[in-house]
């Protein structure tokens, strides 16, 4: 047994160790720092098959975080696609965004920027045996052309050349899949990122035309912190006082033929100007309209195909043949489970880019609108499909066995028993959660956009991006939502109360 003095001893190294094991453990795994930018931009920010980021992107942020204090061990990467970055900053998720991210006024309501860190302009990539497009202008005739949802070079695209179908999508490396199967005719954004995807591609594309913009590349951080704004473009000046802003540039986006642009001023802009009245409705109000028109058609015609395939289901999963009746299952099991964003990204990226079913012909003047609806009203039928028909399986199951076994004794098939006895019962006793099923499928109109469906919530995320009003756009659209659901709810329930089966 141990003496008294050496268990003093040992209790007195535990209280000395332990918190030093804990100091030790918290220095190591909480000074960090959270960096955003993309993972998909070769030359600028992809990320590796090892797991690692390459690109000037990185360089540069790397570059500022080890003027912060910070080694390259201690940078914790978050992606930011550009849908998203004001939202990351906002919310504290990062410290700071560098992610091909152009300072714009509207951008300077919500964030703050350092830099610039890089100037640069928009340009356009094509398949390299294209001869049609040869710049900006030849986009006009009803060219397919992609860039991505909420980007500076998205909205140039809209406002300069309405004569172009613009396709959005999340992210480039989506633009880029589409214009290498062929189902788009060019991606467009800044020179620098097309290069880096040229390069990585060799001779499959070709950037045409001269650039049609100035893009200054800033570094965005919390519009407060002024004190790290500050230290942000000291580092960004020392980078490019020493040579390693030129030697970033010259190591990742040299292989792809871009020469060393002139290195860029910083802009230690005081402070921002307040933000100007915008008449919303002045501005938007046909596009709202219009925007809400693609809701409730893309609702109304969802709502039929999914009622159609959902019957039919059902229909097989009572069926007494017992292949029908597992395929049912099976059906509605994998399919309610599956989110539907995925089955909206499948039917775009499966069906359209890569078997070429794009439900619409190719040389229409309005190919991409067209097969874009029509891709989001299959994926949304397929999905509400499995619901409607578990609801009216539910009305089946509360009609008495006994009508069913008199049907039956009556010489009917199971077709004739199922069309004039059940269903129509079924149909009367689910009347109200078919009315929730329906309200769900308006609110699930909103997942469309992910494939570029010009629908409510497309339009909401231009609005907020260009507007910096976030409170006023959000309620605008909560209330459009709400305009569309509330009545059906109030009508389903009075309907289900007028024509419910008396038991």
């Amino acid at each position: 047994m141990a003496s008294r003095p050496a268990r003093l001893l040992a209790l007195v190294l535990l209280a000395v160790l332990v918190p030093l094991g804990l100091a030790s453990c918290s220095s190591g795994g909480g000074n960090m720092i959270t960096v955003g930018t993309k993972f998909d931009q070769p030359g600028l920010a992809a990320k590796l098959p090892d797991g690692s980021l390459a690109g000037f992107d990185v360089d540069v942020a790397t570059y500022v975080a080890g003027e912060l204090g910070y080694s390259p061990d201690q940078i914790d990467w978050k992606e930011a696609p550009s849908a998203q970055r004001e939202t990351l900053i906002q919310n504290g998720q990062v410290d700071y965004i560098v992610a091909t991210y152009s300072i714009t006024d509207a951008r300077k309501q919500k964030v703050a920027f350092a830099g610039p860190y890089l100037v640069t302009g928009q340009g356009l990539l094509v398949r390299a045996d294209n001869t049609d497009i040869t710049g900006p202008d030849s986009l006009q005739n009803n060219k397919k052309l992609c860039s991505v949802t909420g980007s500076t070079p998205a909205q140039r695209i809209k406002d300069k050349y309405p004569g172009v179908q613009l396709q959005s999508y999340d992210t480039y490396s989506a633009c880029l899949e589409a214009l290498r199967n062929g189902i788009l005719d060019a991606l467009s954004t800044d020179e620098v990122i097309l290069a880096g995807y040229a390069a990585q591609y060799p001779g499959e594309f070709k950037l045409v035309g001269e650039p049609f913009s100035v893009e200054n590349y800033g570094i965005g951080l919390h519009k407060e912190d002024l004190e790290l704004r500050e230290k942000i473009n000291a580092a960004i000046e020392k980078m490019i006082s020493t040579g390693a802003w030129q030697q970033a540039f010259e190591r990742n986006l040299g292989p792809a033929g871009m020469p060393v642009p002139a290195a860029p001023e910083v802009d230690r802009y005081s402070s921002v100007d307040a933000v100007a009245a915008v008449d919303l409705w002045g501005q938007y109000g046909g596009k709202i309209l219009r925007a809400f028109w693609v809701t409730i058609q893309l609702a109304v015609f969802s709502a039929i195909g999914a009622l159609v395939i959902g019957t039919v289901l059902a229909a097989m999963r009572l069926s007494p043949v017992p292949v029908l009746s597992w395929l049912g299952t099976a059906y509605v099991n994998i399919v309610r489970n599956t989110p539907l964003t995925l089955i909206l990204l499948f039917c775009s990226f499966g069906l359209a880019q890569t078997m070429g079913v794009t439900l619409a012909h190719s040389d229409s003047p309005t190919f991409v609108v067209d097969s874009n609806f029509r891709l989001a009203v299959l994926g949304l039928s397929v999905y509400t499909a499995a619901f409607v028909c578990e609801t009216l399986r539910s009305g089946i199951n509360t009609i008495p066995l006994g009508q069913a076994e008199a049907a039956r004794s009556l010489g009917l098939t199971f077709s004739q028993n199922l069309r004039l006895i059940l269903l129509p019962q079924a149909f009367r006793a689910v009347l109200v959660p078919l009315g929730s099923v329906l309200i769900a499928l308006v609110k699930n109109t909103t997942i469309a956009s992910a494939i570029g469906v010009a629908e409510a919530a497309l339009l909401m995320k231009e609005m907020i991006e260009n507007t910096a009003m976030l409170l006023v756009v959000g309620s605008i659209f909560a209330v459009g939502f709400i305009i569309l659901t509330l009545p059906l709810g109030l009508l389903f329930g009075k309907l289900g109360n007028r024509w419910a089966v008396l038991r």
